[in-house]
């Protein structure tokens, strides 16, 4: 698609990945100023998992999908807690039913609906 706007593929993807990881950046900073003290025991199994899971549930190429899947993750567990003890059990239950039931997820990136017809074969 870069290409087609005659704009140079490198440049664009090394501009995302710096815009990407520079908010991580900034988003690092401010967790540890809240912190005060980080280590590696700070970020667990469970942390990697849930934004596996967001992704996983929002579908790829669409961001309002995963902004929805964040907020449904984050709030879910604070509107469950008197089921803490089955909170991980259910929660690969609902991941293996999305992976069944919607593979590309809640909002799943749309195509566009119109497509030009093929040309004419000429003789």
């Amino acid at each position: 698609a870069c290409r087609s706007l005659g704009l140079n593929p490198t440049t664009i993807k090394l501009s995302a990945f710096g815009f990407g990881a520079s908010t991580a950046g900034f988003a690092g900073a401010f967790f540890a100023a809240r912190q005060g003290f980080i280590n590696p025991e700070s970020f667990t199994f469970i942390e990697s998992a849930i934004v596996l899971a967001i992704v996983v549930l929002g579908g790829m190429g669409s961001q309002i999908g995963v902004i929805l899947a964040a907020i449904a993750l984050t709030a879910l567990p604070e509107i469950a807690r008197q089921f803490a003890e089955y909170r991980m059990l259910i929660f690969g239950l609902v991941l293996v039913l999305m992976m069944i039931w919607r593979p590309q997820g809640l909002l799943p990136a749309t195509r566009p609906r119109l497509e030009l017809p093929a040309p004419a074969e000429t003789l």
